[in-house]
């Protein structure tokens, strides 16, 4: 395994930090900020960096996934997504079950790929499926993983034009999962890229002035659809407060301080919220900094070999991290961006 780097330790708590900031607002600012929505848990998606991982040496024993699902970062959830069917009874793709491939796939790192597609497996016999029909599944799923395996390779090519990268990540999506399945898993992924794609051609053009330039980015919102366009505003809003953080961060505001002028701009319930926030991210960028102090010094360690290293630093991300969080660890350590939350 490659060394890693940890340089982006601070970053990758931001990112963290800042995928909470909705879902905070989203329950403390009036209906008339935010629509009002169900409450439902978030499950952060494996990155493809999650697939890469090398697996554990043999001193670190494998853990049983019935025990990794009642005792680990899913335990007390209900399984996220679904199983449709269209005419005959057949596999009808579709993002729900996307959603449930992600939500057992959040177990990467406290099991293995074979306890995954076993607990898979279980919950569709649960479920009472018809026995071709979870065949089916089971066969969706395993080509699912593979593309996720592959997509490795495309991750971790930097420099690519935006363009060429999304060409590329839908070309492979087309080839191993099929036109149909690509489409019901990304479809509504791939509409968004081409339009961000749109609005940067429009932005880089020297030859259209500010105010056309603003003329045809409206337009091209204007065409989205309602969903969309209220999950962009929604986005806009935890800009707007990450933004407000980055400031108060760098004044070194005290807590008081930090809670006056976020509840002056979104109201009490926010600004409590969001000091709790706070509070969780300190808490999250310690954590990050002692590993990386302890990742260090296994390095630094000369009286150990090559697997010793390996092993040692394996045990360390195990016993510092549960599933989830291992999973955000190895994104940033390979390279990549952590995982999309699906909610």
């Amino acid at each position: 395994m490659p060394r890693r780097h940890f340089g982006l330790m601070p970053g990758l708590a931001a990112l963290v930090c800042a995928g909470l900031l909705i879902g905070y607002l989203r329950s403390s600012l009036p209906p008339s900020a935010v629509h009002r929505q169900h409450a439902a848990a978030t499950i952060t998606v494996p990155t493809a960096a999650a697939f890469a991982a090398e697996p554990a040496p043999a001193s670190v024993p494998p853990r049983d996934p019935e025990r990794a699902l009642r005792e680990g970062s899913l335990r007390g959830t209900l399984a996220d997504g679904g199983v449709s069917t269209g005419f005959g009874g057949r596999l009808k793709p579709d993002l729900a079950l996307r959603r449930l491939f992600d939500y057992y796939l959040t177990l990467l790192g406290e099991t293995d790929l074979r306890g995954i597609r076993q607990l898979l497996h279980e919950d569709l016999l649960h479920r009472h499926l018809d026995e071709p029909l979870v065949e089916e599944v089971m066969q969706t799923f395993d080509r699912y993983v593979r593309y996720q395996q592959a997509a490795t390779e495309l991750a971790n090519q930097p420099g690519l034009p935006l363009a060429t990268q999304f060409a590329r990540v839908d070309a492979l999506r087309r080839q191993m999962l099929g036109d149909t399945l690509a489409e019901a898993f990304y479809g509504a992924e791939q509409a968004s890229q081409q339009q961000l794609l749109q609005r940067l051609a429009i932005d880089s053009r020297h030859d259209l002035s500010a105010t056309e330039k603003a003329r045809q980015l409206q337009a091209l919102d204007a065409a989205l659809p309602a969903a969309e366009r209220e999950a962009r505003a929604q986005a806009g809003i935890g800009d707007l407060v990450q933004q407000q953080t980055a400031v108060l961060d760098e004044t070194h505001a005290d807590p008081a301080t930090r809670y006056a002028e976020r509840a002056q701009t979104w109201g009490d319930a926010a600004a409590e919220r969001l000091a709790q926030l706070d509070q969780r991210r300190a808490q999250w960028q310690a954590r990050l900094d002692a590993y990386a102090e302890r990742s260090r010094r296994i390095r630094a360690n000369d009286a150990l070999d090559a697997q010793q290293r390996q092993a040692a630093l394996q045990q360390l991300l195990h016993d510092s991290f549960h599933g989830p969080e291992r999973i955000q660890v190895q994104a940033m350590q390979y390279g990549t961006p952590p995982g999309t939350t699906v909610q």
